[in-house]
């Protein structure tokens, strides 16, 4: 395999379309590896090189063509960049289309979160989660836990979700839905730190009620920075009610979470 010849021909194909990271996903493959056959670093299993070549559109022993003979073939056969899409695949990729400025962002704010709600004044208690971003093939997710919820909340004792983050003008959106057998939705609007590494992220986080309920809420959230490798035992033993009256909270939690309009408010706004 004239592996010199490969990676040039691979940049070629991959210029056709929107970006290294949407060439990854689109095929199913790794991004960390693949960069590597770009490169020249590495040369691509037989069954990869077949993936890769279906997916351009062009045949095995055409990518392998010395590099000038294969720009004059794609210039007269541009690549499909894999099969004919469906509608909910065009909506997707148009809605994780990455901006120019969102890996470095989202780079800044990787790791885990302590978030706090208080989803219910009128019982005087504060909802404690754990949260993940992270990073998977050039686009970002976010998985979250709720633990001990049994008495406060009638529900399952724990509940996961799992979901996308995206980017727009320094500010996060989190889409998640609960895993297993329930529904529910949550969409979480955070502001981005300015700092190099986050400590608080104040947003607003938009829910359907679980199962039983038929209310859509809203109320204003924080998101406590704990690092890239925190004690997950700790932070996860930390999750769920939390009585302020027991355990103090820091005070921008208590200002970032409270659900009152205050005058000259027109509108539920995060608090900073």
């Amino acid at each position: 395999m004239a592996i010199e010849h490969l990676a040039e021909n691979l940049r070629l194909l991959c210029s056709y379309g929107r970006s290294t990271s949407d060439v990854c996903r689109r095929a199913g493959i790794n991004r960390q590896q693949f960069n590597k056959y770009l490169n020249g670093h590495a040369r691509p299993s037989l069954s990869t090189l077949r993936r890769l070549c279906d997916f351009f559109g062009v045949d095995d022993h055409e990518i392998l063509l010395d590099a000038d003979e294969f720009r004059e073939l794609i210039k007269l056969r541009p690549p499909q960049l894999g099969a004919d899409r469906n509608q909910l695949e065009r909506a997707i990729d148009r809605l994780i289309a990455p901006s120019s400025s969102n890996q470095e962002l989202f780079e800044r704010h990787e790791g885990y979160y302590h978030s706090y709600t208080y989803p219910d004044p009128g019982r005087g208690y504060y909802l404690r989660s754990l949260y993940r971003l992270y990073q998977q093939d050039g686009n970002w997710f976010a998985k979250s836990i709720d633990r001990r919820l049994d008495t406060r909340f009638v529900l399952p004792s724990t509940l996961k979700y799992a979901g996308i983050a995206l980017e727009g003008y320094k500010r996060f959106a989190i889409y998640e839905r609960e895993q297993g057998v329930g529904r529910s939705l949550f969409a979480t609007f955070l502001y981005a730190s300015e700092h190099t590494t986050p400590t608080y992220l104040s947003g607003l986080m938009v829910s359907f009620t679980p199962e039983g309920a038929h209310d859509i809420l809203c109320v204003r959230t924080v998101w406590q920075y704990l690092g890239k490798k925190p004690n997950l035992r700790a932070a996860l033993g930390k999750c769920g009610v939390v009585d302020h009256n027991a355990e103090p909270l820091p005070d921008i939690v208590i200002e970032c979470t409270d659900n009152r309009m205050l005058e000259g408010e027109a509108v539920l706004m995060p608090r900073f």
